[in-house]
């Protein structure tokens, strides 16, 4: 157990090496002892690591529990590595953990969906005995990360039919899956059914995503509109993301506003600066992208 604690520590620490070394010198390790050696890896977006400590568990003899293979499954989405992640798929059926923890099957769909599979992702999240709004949200987010405003839709209206009440994890997915789409009736259903229908005070992230959508369609009125409704919108994101919907579309006077704005708020976000500096080139004003360049030079300088 001691072992087993030193693992853990070394190995949220970011210390793998560590923490590898340390099992190594253990007379008797078990399935905790690998498992948490190879969530450090996972968790640190070592995949290939987790993968290989996963092989070397097994040639020691020792099973694998739910555990293990939700941290392993993290490594095989983070990794893209699909056969793999259906190999161990076909491991975990056969031990009959998903009839009984619900993490797992999550896990599951997670891998799936990160390896751009959302067919098959789909297809596990209809057989798991057990799903809440954590598994439905996660196959939102690969309908997101997509673009596959559609997709996320359908995904949204399967889920209310099946009783499972959205959060606000489920409205951001769904509104950027429709903003990116240029669903945009549905997002502005949507983002008012948040409040009147399921009781969901929209975010900061929430506005950003519908002032995005609005920005990319070019509806700037609509944009400015729900700017002005926010409670208060002394959030750079906010106008960061209104800023790169000018840029898009070469909207110099609102586009000098934004930028105003997010300096106001954060002088030292270069991405306003590269955003500001693009519209000036845009409309051939040379001399005042020089001048934000420098601008943005000067800030980066002092905040090192």
């Amino acid at each position: 157990v001691l072992g087993n604690a030193l693992i853990d520590m070394y190995a949220k620490c970011g210390m793998l090496a560590r923490a590898e070394q340390v099992l190594k010198g253990m007379h008797f390790r078990d399935v905790v002892s690998w498992s948490a050696l190879i969530s450090g890896y996972a968790q640190l977006g070592q995949g290939y690591e987790a993968l290989n400590c996963f092989e070397q568990m097994k040639s020691d003899g020792i099973s694998p529990n739910a555990v293990t293979f939700i941290c392993i499954l993290k490594a095989c989405g983070n990794t893209g590595a699909i056969d793999k992640g259906k190999y161990i798929h076909g491991e975990i059926l056969k031990t009959g953990f998903l009839e009984k923890d619900i993490m797992l099957g999550t896990a599951l769909v997670d891998m799936y969906t990160k390896c751009g599979v959302l067919g098959k992702a789909k297809e596990v999240l209809r057989e798991l005995p057990h799903r809440d709004v954590v598994t439905w949200n996660t196959l939102l987010a690969g309908y997101t990360q997509q673009g596959q405003g559609v997709g996320a839709l359908k995904c949204f209206e399967d889920m209310v039919s099946e009783s499972v009440s959205p959060d606000d994890i489920t409205f951001m997915c769904v509104l950027s899956a429709c903003g990116h789409s240029g669903l945009l009736d549905d997002a502005q259903v949507l983002f008012e059914e948040m409040t009147r229908k399921y009781g969901i005070s929209p975010n900061y992230e929430h506005h950003i995503c519908m002032v995005r959508a609005f920005g990319r369609a070019g509806y700037f009125d609509k944009a400015m509109a729900l700017i002005k409704m926010m409670p208060c919108s002394d959030d750079p994101s906010v106008w960061l993301a209104l800023l790169g919907a000018c840029r898009k579309w070469v909207n110099l006077k609102l586009g000098k506003l934004a930028f105003d704005e997010v300096v106001k708020l954060d002088n030292t976000c270069a991405g306003a600066y590269v955003l500001m500096a693009d519209i000036f080139i845009a409309v051939g004003m040379q001399e005042d992208a020089q001048r934000i360049e420098t601008m943005r030079l000067k800030y980066a300088a002092c905040e090192n």
